[in-house]
């Protein structure tokens, strides 16, 4: 969905609930005031004749005198939208003193105890009129209706106008919606741009003429990101190109036989190895760890070489004989063919079977100096350690360069 849609979405209908709580309040009020206009002008109109029926002993002959009736008259001509006026006597029909009498609701009326407003009421032919039915005491009572027809014609407009708001509210939120969304929407591609040109390491995009705070701040995050960036860019091929100075290849070597032999600790024919590298060995170093049949074999030994790389390349070519072939036929012929095809300078190796007793640790070592011996005497006195145990305190307590190798019992039944 894009930034316009979500906005048209939240803000116009925001818009639109806005003005029809506003519009239907409106009506509502406007409604109610009319109506309770119209039943208090039927009232006082009821009021003033229930006053004037009940002075007069004689109502009949009190509306036959000219001068009454012609006061009477003049005075309901004023009743704006009097429909009718009545005097209703208990068992005779509603006596009309005043009003045409065209929409007349007389059904279903009783004699009030009080001066009482009714709800507006149809009559049968659909007409509406408010009506009010006062007491003369004197067991009869005024009816009067006014006329409710205008009032709902004024309630009609007032619809239509409030219909006509709603549409307005409704065209000014979206047309609102989508100034900002647009507004917006430029300015989060402005920033995409940024983004942009810093992917493909083109020119900075200036944000100069952002208004909205939060794009301006997320433009400068994105131009620091894009310093940053640069920076670093700048820093690490600085760095590489110091490294290809430096690179020589004994360095490149060492780099490469951390990954070639990385420590090992392993189960084989029924013992525990672990493997570790102390210091920093010579190019040729090598171990290769063979289990076949029940039967263990573990070799270590140093290739020589006319330079780093060869003698590296030969430890990498002896390792993966001994492992397939250390336990083909006797150990020691493949140590010494080993030894005439790699230029081994050094070898160390050991043979066991899965029934031995592994109880006392055995080390097996290509150190320099006297640190093989230095290896055993620490093995020997550390019964009841773990071959990784015994081998990491080796490697700590041992300043020496080559490969370490413990043989210790097994974890494993």
């Amino acid at each position: 969905m894009t930034t316009r849609g979500i906005f048209l979405l939240l803000i116009g209908p925001l818009f639109l609930l806005l003005a029809g709580v506003n519009g239907a309040l409106l009506y509502l009020w406007e409604r109610g005031e009319a109506a309770r206009g119209l039943e208090n002008q039927a009232l006082a109109a009821a009021v003033t004749t229930a006053a004037f029926a009940a002075s007069s002993d004689n109502l009949a002959r009190a509306l036959a005198e000219p001068g009454r009736n012609k006061a009477i008259r003049l005075a309901t001509s004023n009743i704006t939208g009097l429909d009718g006026l009545y005097i209703v006597t208990p068992g005779q029909a509603p006596l009309r003193i005043a009003g045409p009498g065209t929409q007349a609701s007389l059904e279903n009326l009783s004699a009030p105890t009080v001066p009482t407003a009714l709800p507006i009421r149809a009559n049968a032919a659909g007409y509406r009129v408010a009506t009010a039915l006062v007491p003369t005491g004197r067991g009869d009572y005024v009816i009067a209706q006014i006329d409710a027809e205008a009032l709902f014609a004024q309630v009609a407009g007032l619809e239509r106008l409030i219909a006509g708001l709603l549409a307005g509210a409704g065209l000014v939120g979206l047309l609102l919606a989508s100034l900002v969304a647009s507004r917006i929407r430029r300015e989060l591609l402005r920033n995409s741009a940024m983004i942009e040109a810093i992917r493909k390491g083109g020119p900075p995009v200036s944000f100069e003429g952002l208004a909205i705070r939060e794009t301006l701040e997320l433009a400068q995050a994105v131009r620091l990101m894009q310093t940053s960036v640069a920076g670093r860019m700048t820093r690490g091929d600085r760095e590489l190109a110091a490294r290809d100075r430096e690179r020589d290849e004994a360095g490149a070597v060492a780099d490469f036989r951390q990954s070639a032999f990385p420590p090992c600790s392993a189960t084989a024919a029924g013992r525990a190895v672990a493997i570790r590298t102390l210091g920093d060995p010579p190019a040729g170093c090598f171990f290769a760890l063979c289990e076949r049949e029940g039967r263990g074999a573990l070799v270590l030994g140093e290739c020589a070489g006319d330079g780093p790389a060869e003698a590296l390349a030969r430890a990498r070519s002896a390792q993966r004989y001994f492992e397939h072939e250390a336990l083909t036929g006797s150990t020691a012929d493949a140590v010494s063919l080993g030894q005439r095809a790699f230029a081994l300078t050094r070898v160390e190796w050991r043979e066991w079977s899965a029934g031995d007793d592994g109880a006392v640790p055995v080390v097996l070592a290509l150190l320099d100096g006297t640190n093989g011996g230095k290896a055993e005497v620490y093995a020997a006195r550390a019964t009841g350690l773990s071959a990784d145990a015994i081998a990491a305190d080796l490697v700590i307590l041992l300043e020496a360069s080559g490969f370490v190798a413990v043989l210790g019992e097994s974890s494993q039944p």
